[in-house]
């Protein structure tokens, strides 16, 4: 008797040699001096008694994000080796900032070491076949639960001023929500996505280190068993940052090891009691679609004013300079979309970018009879993508990142209309 569901999964670790530059931070010099924890990949695979022809394959892993290099690179490689379509590949970065380079287009934080990167990809892309490979039939079930005062958001308007500092006011997104895959046979949990909406900047010194996403992963498979695999799925993050404050709440500090233990374990221990839940049982109906978005940019630097910069700036503006003087000059860069439905209750929807927090609950209040996961940091690293608020306010997000993403310059504020818009669209046209 066929079942309607099988399940395989796959883990590698990914760590790179010491030495290797860090990724996310400007301020760093010099490579990794040590290794905290180990880097790993998670891989889930997904298929229905149709086989491999209605698979779905999640991959979560503790990088800076997927590049569209990378993206492009693994789903090339396993659709060889597997046969399956490209938009029905998940590729979901942690975005640790304690980690290598794997962006080619993030500037002036940490270099692309391209034998890093074949290492990543090959292991990657290893681990993926085989968990297609290896197959045992397994339920599915979605529960939701909170876990609060662990983020914050991180912009303060004042004076017209957009300061980075703890924002308790501040829109976040503390909800967790758990797909938890379970043994046919014994309803044990062989593998949970979870995803949760907070940057893994707790790290930030020469440390390789997964941050609080790979100590909650570690916390929940030690809990659920050895056989058990858990994936971390980024929410829309973009300016939601840890909890770590200075004595009185105004100032924000860098994190220590015990701070991702702390957060990590809190977090794992959420996912944990989920999946001791019945949760939303779920029919599987596999779907997947994907589209690229253009999105305009307010204006590009002269020639004679970056050649200037790279005489005379500073050395993150000489990086920057030099970054856009070796490609054609355009105001528009791309952004990725990505619907993958899990069942007509649970359906995901995937953005290749730092999605601001205010995009997550528009995801969620889309349809609030099912379950709406707002995805980011995966298939993609265009940059950080704000608000037209938060655009016309300026700050970080919006404005002074641009130049770590090789952008000439900030987004139109129409962005937000244009991805509102992209993503009403997936999800009406393949009802």
């Amino acid at each position: 008797m066929k079942h309607p569901l099988y399940a395989g999964i796959g883990r590698i670790v990914i760590t790179p040699p010491t030495g290797t530059d860090l990724a996310g931070y400007g301020y760093r010099d010099h490579g990794a001096e040590e290794t905290l924890d180990d880097l790993e990949v998670r891989i889930l695979w997904l298929e229905t008694d149709a086989g491999s022809q209605d698979a779905l394959c999640f991959v979560s892993a503790d990088i800076i994000g997927f590049g569209d290099r990378l993206t492009a690179d693994l789903r090339s490689i396993v659709r060889q080796r597997t046969g399956i379509a490209p938009e029905r590949v998940l590729l979901a970065a942690s975005h640790t900032h304690s980690g290598p380079q794997t962006v080619e287009n993030m500037v002036g934080c940490g270099r692309l070491d391209e034998a890093v990167y074949r290492y990543i990809l090959d292991l990657t892309a290893a681990a993926m076949e085989m968990a297609s490979r290896h197959v045992a039939p397994v339920s599915l079930h979605t529960v939701r639960g909170k876990l609060e005062g662990y983020a914050i958001n991180r912009r303060v308007v004042r004076n017209g001023q957009v300061l980075f500092m703890p924002n308790p006011e501040g829109v976040r997104d503390d909800e967790v929500i758990a797909v938890v895959c379970r043994d046919a046979a014994t309803g044990q949990p062989r593998a949970v996505l979870f995803n949760f909406a907070c940057h893994p900047t707790i790290m930030g010194d020469y440390r390789i280190s997964g941050d609080y996403p790979g100590a909650a992963r570690r916390r929940i498979e030690t809990a659920l068993g050895e056989n058990a695999v858990a994936l971390f799925l980024p929410g829309c993050f973009g300016d939601i940052r840890p909890n770590c404050v200075y004595t009185g709440g105004t100032r924000f500090r860098r994190g220590e090891a015990e701070d991702v233990a702390v957060f990590g374990n809190a977090l794992g221990d959420e996912v944990v009691r989920l999946t001791r839940l019945d949760g939303t049982a779920l029919v599987p109906r596999f779907f997947a679609a994907a589209e690229t978005l253009s999105l305009r940019i307010q204006h590009h630097p002269e020639r004679a004013e970056l050649e200037h910069i790279l005489r005379e700036g500073p050395d993150h503006r000489k990086a920057w300079a030099s970054f856009l003087l070796e490609r054609p000059f355009s105001q528009t860069r791309t952004l990725s979309l990505q619907r993958v439905d899990l069942s007509d209750d649970t359906r995901l929807i995937v953005m290749g970018g730092e999605i601001c927090c205010d995009y997550g609950h528009f995801v969620k209040r889309l349809d609030p009879s099912i379950c709406m996961i707002p995805v980011g940091y995966a298939n993609g690293m265009t940059g950080y993508i704000p608000t037209a608020r938060m655009i016309k306010e300026g700050g970080y997000e919006p404005d002074t990142s641009c130049p770590f993403f090789g952008l000439p310059a900030p987004f139109e504020p129409e962005v937000e209309e244009i991805l509102h818009k992209a993503i009403r669209t997936i999800c009406r046209d393949h009802m």
